[in-house]
């Protein structure tokens, strides 16, 4: 089981304060840029592989690629979060298939056999964590966050045939992945970002706004399921003590489903430290602009 608040008073009260520095509004305003990436990732890479699996499958690769270190058939498999091994292994023929990944043998040891992203897919998905850079940028400009160096960072980043693999969108990627793998650590892998992201963030910040969603509304969050399957995540997660049923005090025929204090807790703490993280990050890519080792476009 997920371990409640230690601080009673917090606890009781049922509040989750965000972290020093971050305001509410703040982090819904990273939910809301964090709900929009998916979009994008849906507009890039499409509609067949928008899925959380092939995200985890092409990004990784990319990182490996971008990093020179081999990536073998077992390390893509294991790059997945869900899934039986024969239907991993299924996923990354999909991709070998359909020419993003082409396999090839390591010189020393021929036993081994290797994926790399084909040249369709570099361009494919370095396009696509470009794109998402730059909004991630545009985002931190915001009166609450980063200054003007931001600025500077999307300028670099909009200059045409500029090589920016190693500088910026490796460790863009990396965040992207590390993003992935708190929100897992945050639930202890039990709440994977897919299926629950959508009804767990929607449910606080509608809860946060004074109108509570009602059942449909927060099945109807999800992307993916029948919507048996949304009532029984729905059910999961108040079984954990996530998510809370309470009939509308306006309408007794209404059931509005609540976040707890603990998914509050959670949600307040993984969006608080990944937004701090980014903006860190993005304050080591303005540093490296202006080092003066990276100009950015005139």
């Amino acid at each position: 089981m997920l371990k409640k608040a230690l601080n009673p008073q917090r606890e009781s009260a049922g509040i989750s304060p965000p972290a020093p520095g971050l305001s509410r509004d703040a982090l819904c305003l990273w939910m809301r840029h964090m709900e929009e990436y998916g979009q994008v990732w849906h507009e890039d890479i499409g509609r067949d592989l928008f899925t959380q699996e092939y995200w985890y499958l092409l990004v990784v690769a990319m990182v490996h690629y971008w990093r020179r270190t081999p990536f073998n058939i077992g390390d893509a498999c294991n790059s997945m979060r869900t899934g039986s091994a024969k239907t991993r292994e299924n996923r990354l023929r999909r991709l070998l298939e359909s020419n993003w990944f082409e396999k090839s043998k390591h010189s020393d040891d021929r036993r081994q056999t290797y994926v790399t992203p084909t040249t369709h897919m570099q361009q494919t998905v370095g396009a696509h964590l470009r794109t998402s850079l730059q909004r991630a940028a545009g985002f931190s400009q915001h009166p609450t966050l980063l200054d003007g160096g931001a600025r500077r960072l999307s300028q670099v980043l909009e200059t045409p045939g500029s090589d920016l693999d190693d500088a910026f969108l490796l460790p863009w990627a990396e965040f992207l992945v590390d993003y992935t793998n708190d929100w897992n650590a945050t639930f202890n892998n039990r709440f994977h970002t897919e299926e629950y992201w959508y009804p767990f963030v929607h449910c606080l910040r509608a809860d946060w706004a004074g109108r509570p969603l009602t059942m449909g509304e927060a099945c109807q969050a999800m992307r993916t399921g029948s919507n048996r399957t949304r009532e029984n995540r729905i059910a999961i997660a108040i079984t954990r003590n996530l998510l809370e049923k309470k009939k509308s005090q306006s309408d007794m025929r209404t059931t509005l489903v609540l976040p707890t204090a603990l998914l509050e807790e959670c949600l307040v703490g993984h969006f608080s430290r990944t937004l701090l993280q980014l903006l860190e990050l993005l304050q080591s890519m303005i540093g490296k602009i202006d080092s003066g080792s990276l100009e950015p476009a005139v």
